[in-house]
Parts: C-alpha cells; sequence; structure tokens
C-alpha cells in the first residue's frame, strides 16, 4: 500500500474522524429547505390567497397540486431519511488506485453498506468531497446503488477527506437530509505532477563520492578466464604471460566484469511557502505546482544519470527512490520548521518563489540551521516569463542577496508556464461527478 500517513491530519478538524464514527448513531434527520423548495411554498400561498379572495377555483386547484406534491416530498423523503439514516455509520468508500498523476481517474469502490429501500420520486446520493490543505477540492456526487464511475482528479496534490455524506433528497430538489460519513484522518488520495520533456539544466558543482572498484577479473577453479584478443581492447588487459607460454601465437585478454559507474547523492528541496503580497492563493499553488513540476524533472533527468537523488520539501520527509510520490505532498502553506535533511556528498538544490522579505520564511531557518545543508547548495528562485515584472524584480534581488551567503549559489530563472492539463478545472473549484 502506498505511503499515506506521512502529513498529518488537518488542525481545523477537517479530518479528526470525529462525524460518523463507527458504531454512533446518526442524530434524527432535519429538513433542509432548498431555494426552489422556498419558491414553491410562496408560490402555493399566493395561489390559494388570490383563489380564495378573487373565488378562482382554478387557482386553488394548482395550488392544491403543487402543495400535494411539495408536502409528497417532505413526507417521504423524511421516512426514507429515517429507513436509512443508521447506514451513514456503516458506509466505506475507497478510492483505487490510491496514487496516480494529475489528469488520471480513480474509481469509487464501494466497501461497506447495505441495500437502499427506493421510493418514486425520492433520490439517494452519496457525496465524497477531497480537499488539500491549501484549499484545493474535487467533488464526486453518485448513487451508492449504481456504479459509481470514474473520478478525474486534474491537479496534483495530497487530498484529504472533506464533509463525505450521504444525502435523501427530493427529484424537484425542494428538501434534503444529510448525514456525515465516516472520515479518514490520513490522505486519501495522491496525485503527483505529470513531468516535463525537458526541465531546467542541472550541473552539480562537487565530484561527489565515486566508487571505482577497478575491473573485476571472472575466476574459475583454475584461472582466470580469457577470450580472443580483437581488435579496439584495451591492451593493457592482454595476458603477456600466456602470450609467451602459448604455442599458438594468439592474443587473449583476460575478460572482466564492466567497471560500475560513479556514485554519489544529490538532494532537490521544495520550498512551499509564498509570499502573500506576491501570490493570491490560488497563484500561490500554481506556483508550488511549478516547483514541483520542475523538481520530478530535475530528479528524473540526475537518476538517469546513474546518482541517487533524494527529494522533499520544507517541513516534510525526505524521500528516496521515485520522486513522483514526494512531489504529491507539498501544498502552498507556511511551515513551522525546516525538513530533516539526510546526509549527502553531492550537495543541494533547494526551489523556491520569490519573496518581499527574508529572515522569516523557512528557508532561512533552513539554511541557518546546525548542522547546515549539504554544501554546496544552489538556490533557484523561479517565475513564470508571461508573470508580473514586480516578482521577477523580487526574484532577482532575493537571487542577489541570498548569492551573498557562504558556499551559496542563487539565481533568477526565468520559466515558461506549464501547459494546462486537459480537464483543468479553475484551483479551488469543485469537480463533480455524476449529478443528482
Amino acid at each position: 500500500m502506498p505511503e499515506l500517513k506521512e502529513s498529518k491530519p488537518f488542525k481545523d478538524g477537517m479530518a479528526d474522524g470525529s462525524p460518523g464514527r463507527p458504531g454512533r448513531t446518526p442524530p434524527l434527520p432535519l429538513a433542509r429547505l432548498s431555494p426552489s423548495g422556498f419558491f414553491i411554498l410562496v408560490v402555493i400561498a399566493a395561489a390559494f390567497g388570490v383563489g380564495s379572495v378573487r373565488q378562482e377555483l382554478a387557482l386553488s386547484l394548482v395550488g392544491a397540486i403543487l402543495l400535494s406534491v411539495w408536502t409528497y416530498c417532505l413526507v417521504l423523503g423524511f421516512v426514507m431519511a429515517l429507513v436509512h439514516r443508521n447506514k451513514a455509520s456503516r458506509m466505506r468508500f475507497d478510492l483505487s488506485p490510491r496514487e496516480i498523476t494529475a489528469g488520471m481517474a480513480v474509481e469509487t469502490l464501494y466497501k461497506e453498506g447495505a441495500r437502499f429501500f427506493r421510493i418514486p420520486g425520492i433520490l439517494i446520493r452519496c457525496r465524497l468531497c477531497l480537499e488539500t490543505k491549501d484549499g484545493r477540492r474535487v467533488e464526486h456526487i453518485f448513487d451508492p446503488g449504481l456504479p459509481a464511475g470514474p473520478l478525474t482528479v486534474p491537479l496534483r496534490g495530497a487530498y484529504y477527506s472533506r464533509g463525505d455524506e450521504l444525502r435523501v433528497l427530493d427529484a424537484f430538489h425542494f428538501f434534503s437530509f444529510s448525514w456525515p460519513l465516516r472520515r479518514e484522518t490520513e490522505a486519501r488520495l495522491l496525485v503527483s505532477p505529470r513531468p516535463l520533456e525537458e526541465g531546467l539544466p542541472v550541473k552539480p558543482r562537487s565530484g561527489g563520492r565515486e566508487r571505482h572498484s577497478g575491473v573485476h577479473y571472472l575466476r574459475n577453479d583454475d584461472l582466470i578466464d580469457h577470450r580472443p584478443y580483437i581488435p579496439g581492447d584495451d591492451p593493457r588487459r592482454i595476458n603477456w604471460k600466456l602470450y609467451s607460454h602459448g604455442t599458438s601465437n594468439a592474443l587473449f585478454v583476460r575478460e572482466g566484469e564492466s567497471e560500475p559507474p560513479p556514485h554519489s547523492r544529490f538532494l532537490i528541496l521544495v520550498d512551499t511557502e509564498t509570499d502573500r503580497i506576491l501570490y493570491s492563493p490560488g497563484a500561490g499553488r500554481d506556483a508550488v505546482d511549478l516547483l514541483c513540476v520542475q523538481a520530478l524533472t530535475m530528479a528524473r533527468e540526475l537518476a538517469g544519470r546513474g546518482m541517487d537523488v533524494l527529494t522533499g520539501y520544507t517541513g516534510g520527509t525526505i524521500r528516496e527512490g521515485d520522486p513522483a510520490q514526494a512531489m504529491a505532498w507539498p501544498a502552498s502553506l507556511p511551515v513551522s520548521g525546516p525538513a530533516e535533511l539526510p546526509s549527502v556528498d553531492r550537495g543541494t538544490c533547494i526551489l523556491a518563489l520569490p519573496r518581499t522579505s527574508a529572515g522569516t520564511s523557512a528557508l532561512d531557518r533552513l539554511l541557518g540551521r546546525r548542522p547546515p545543508p549539504p554544501l554546496p547548495c544552489d538556490i533557484l528562485f523561479l517565475y513564470t516569463e508571461d508573470g508580473p515584472g514586480l516578482i521577477q524584480e523580487a526574484a532577482e534581488t532575493c537571487a542577489r542577496l541570498y548569492g551573498a551567503r557562504n558556499a551559496v549559489r542563487s539565481q533568477a530563472v526565468p520559466i515558461a508556464r506549464v501547459p494546462a492539463t486537459p480537464g483543468t478545472v479553475t484551483p479551488g473549484t469543485a469537480t463533480p461527478g455524476t449529478t443528482p
């Protein structure tokens, strides 16, 4: 199973697990009158009032018909809510797979529950709401008695449960009754960014720790394995002793294993803190997405060169292996402290956003920690080429100030905006599934 327990639950009660706790009987349902239901109630009152004053039987008949429909929706909706209210605490839905790439779809699996009794005109719906810590939300509404269908998640992030509920409503949407479903305290879905075909040029400044073990010769019980000499072989591997004692006057080279490539470790960090003066909440989420995309592309490129690449973000855990999962966690939020840094020998590259103040951010605490980040340290302040001039000016100022630190090389780097994934919605808005 994917490691979805790294990130902590929300502090504002979003994922505290209190609502919908197993074994807890939901409260009695209360009708929630929609604007359309209130409007029909006003029409009913007006029809009866005008029909009574003007002695218009047709208006009174229309009012009676509307009142019958309105009452049917209210009474039978309440009855259905009473029948199904205990099922909210037993229902459970799983998402499969739980790790995807932005733009992919997941299946909603109905794991626990019971059959639902049906009445004409009364609908039963489940609403799954997933939200990241920085306010990015995706919704999926479906009938629990039917296949839920795929849920497409267009934007990167670690998604938690936020307001999952079981709802009973009428076909006209006059009334609704709902109860919260069981919540999970850990992230339910990790959506990693899509790497670019070509990322930032990376040139680590140090040589790294190299492991050259030399040529390993293949030995059997008697002697080292040999093969006939082929033009182009290294002359230093010719066994001259075998040539001098042989009778065929043929050259043989000692068969050896290939030499292992140099081995080094390189650390890539994403600074998730955004300046509220330069970035709005939505723009901050998009900017952190750009950092994660560039970090993922950079990490995979260095891994293709034979390096051991570690990836992470300020305030989070440093990971080895595939960086895609590590780049799903960062959120556009201030962090309380720097990441716990491992021991690396090649250096550190930090991807950050421009800022208007220095000295109090997680990046400053990271550079001032003891022991400091693995040196040499490169800090890249990224900004989009089509962004406001104020952000470019702030990036150049940050590069000059942070570059004055000892053993730190800092630069402002313009990048192109990543093309939108097909089906992408505006950050912060909902992506509905099957509508009621």
